[in-house]
């Protein structure tokens, strides 16, 4: 790494200053990754990636850091020896450059390149087989934040192998997404589907790879997610939460599972006939991803 000194006011930190989404990626090509944690794994990402390529890919830009911070972090640092680090007086003088509160002690910068594609992520995972479960995500219009953020979290805790995203889902690698992630948007490798392949590309993993398509939704003709004998591979499509998975993937689903509620003839489930309760997409990709894995 290329250490540096700096005080709050100079003008090679002005990057990091009011970190905003729109700025950094639509003026600079950059992102934000804050605080101690996600930083390592964004770092520990970047360096994987190198001998084992995935997408999207992960480019480190600079880093702004605390002295304690830039001691626990010493050890992956040391495999980026070109890496710009700025080292400021603590964690007060890391709040006012940045104007925010929440960094830990570290906030990096990573360039940001294209959104990997479909046909990237199929060959990725082409060269890394598993023995045991293949499950893919994928996020059809979901652009709530911190609702991409926890899917994300979820996928990985329970060993999805990818994500993919529909054109409308929204940026993993927005800061407030990351933070929601823990930094696991960073972990998986993913892919955005184009205008002009979605959902289409599900069929066609379908038919090339072997996937099965699994809808998350509840319609008429849904199985009950206890029910469902999961398959070796899938892929399990959760929708937007007012819209839903979309009717184009719902038709070329091979199966749609849902998550039963209260069962009718309660006092409560009456009382919610006209309202009936649902789990918000985050919580449900969790209970279906544990099925699916189990």
């Amino acid at each position: 790494m290329q250490l540096v000194e700096v005080d709050v006011h100079d003008p090679r930190l002005d990057a990091f200053r009011g970190i905003r989404d729109r700025e950094l990626r639509g003026t600079l090509g950059l992102h934000a990754i804050e605080s101690e944690r996600v930083v390592r794994r964004f770092l520990t990402a970047a360096a994987r990636r190198r001998a084992h390529p995935m997408p999207p890919v992960l480019e480190p830009h600079a880093l702004l850091v605390t002295p304690d911070a830039l001691e626990r972090l010493g050890d992956i640092l040391a495999e980026f020896p070109a890496l710009s680090v700025y080292r400021c007086a603590g964690e007060q003088a890391l709040n006012d450059i940045t104007g925010y509160t929440m960094h830990s002690g570290a906030v990096a910068l990573g360039v940001r390149h294209d959104d990997g594609s479909v046909a990237e992520l199929a060959a990725c995972l082409a060269r890394m087989p598993v023995a045991g479960r293949d499950v893919l995500v994928a996020m059809d219009g979901i652009t709530q934040t911190d609702n991409v953020g926890a899917i994300f979290r979820n996928a990985a805790s329970f060993g999805a192998r990818g994500v993919i995203l529909s054109p409308r889902a929204s940026d993993p690698l927005l800061r407030k997404t990351l933070r929601v992630s823990m930094g696991r948007a960073v972990n998986l490798p993913w892919a955005r589907a184009r205008n002009d392949e979605w959902p289409l590309c599900l069929d066609s993993l379908r038919r090339e790879h072997g996937y099965a398509i699994i809808a998350g939704e509840d319609t008429p003709n849904a199985v009950e997610l206890a029910r469902f004998a999961p398959p070796a591979k899938s892929i399990v499509v959760f929708g937007a939460e007012q819209d839903g998975v979309s009717r184009a993937v719902l038709d070329m689903a091979d199966a749609v599972v849902k998550i039963p509620m209260l069962a009718p003839g309660t006092e409560l489930a009456d009382a919610l006939a006209s309202d009936p309760p649902s789990l918000n997409v985050s919580i449900a990709s969790a209970v279906i991803l544990h099925h699916l894995m189990a």
